[in-house]
């Protein structure tokens, strides 16, 4: 009995294993592409797919069907973001020799455009969507940047599944202005000590509002929906009113003043000062 028990056990643990297993081998998806035959005379096709359609988690392997070494760098334009490279600098050791391969694990959403060092021309682009699917959607993350004048701190809040607000500035009675990371689609909202009456946010000269309306919230806030448009970064938010409002002390002050300005004049004309008829 003890013989067969000590045997069955081992038997059982595989039987649960071996699901486990399959279920992480039909979810965890590593994307081939190939470096084409005489790619070094190619351009947009000298990486194939291109582009490369993945999602966050998925790994890419590039397998080089070339005989001439090449590169997979990422970057634009034969510049650099450092975001992966095959053959790092200064030595760009080591290249993808011919059927050489490299590898790239994907945990955040975007493009990643790449080129081969060795021939610039030859370029790619990987473009990773939310694990969910959904035309790059995915769950918004909720975060928060800040502006600040005169000392005084202003929180913008946002909400989005590609993009996130890297900083905020003001200009004074004019827009403010927010800069993401990525382009995408976005929530933000902004104090009304800040921004009201918001009429416009512009990514330069595309509209970005359009039809659709700003949402007042009961704390005075306003909520604006957009997407932010490939190649952009900026959008500039304009609005009836943009700090600095104009102070209530001072605002209470001109008031006073113009009250006993007119009360003046008034008793003036009566032939009356403060004190009683001159």
């Amino acid at each position: 009995m003890k013989i067969a028990l000590s045997i069955g056990l081992p038997i059982v643990g595989a039987a649960m294993i071996l699901p486990m297993l399959t279920f992480i081998q039909v979810f965890a998806t590593n994307i081939p592409v190939i470096i084409t035959l005489g790619s070094q005379s190619k351009t947009t096709d000298a990486f194939s797919p291109n582009p490369v359609n993945a999602k966050v988690g998925d790994t890419v392997t590039w397998t080089n069907n070339d005989i001439q070494a090449h590169t997979v760098t990422s970057g634009s334009n034969g510049i650099s973001d450092n975001k992966f490279n095959s053959s790092p600098p200064p030595n760009m050791s080591p290249l993808i020799v011919s059927h050489g391969t490299f590898s790239v694990k994907f945990n955040e959403t975007g493009d990643y455009p790449y080129y081969c060092e060795l021939h610039t021309g030859m370029v790619g682009i990987v473009k990773v969507a939310a694990a969910s699917g959904g035309g790059g959607g995915g769950t918004p993350q909720e975060g928060k940047v800040t502006a600040t004048l005169d000392g005084k701190p202003y929180d913008v809040t946002y909400k989005s599944a590609t993009s996130k607000a890297t900083t905020a500035t003001i200009k004074a009675k004019e827009s403010v202005t927010i800069v993401f990371d990525k382009a995408g689609d976005v929530e933000l909202t902004l104090p009304n000590a800040m921004i009201s009456g918001i009429n416009s946010v512009m990514a330069g000269n595309q509209d970005l509002l359009k039809d659709n309306k700003p949402t007042v919230n009961p704390d005075g806030s306003s909520t604006v929906k957009f997407t932010v448009p490939e190649g952009a970064t900026t959008v500039v938010i304009k609005g009836t009113t943009v700090i600095p409002e104009f102070p209530l002390i001072a605002a209470a002050i001109l008031a006073a003043s113009i009250a006993a300005i007119i009360g003046y004049t008034r008793l003036a004309r009566n032939g009356s000062g403060f004190l009683g008829r001159s």
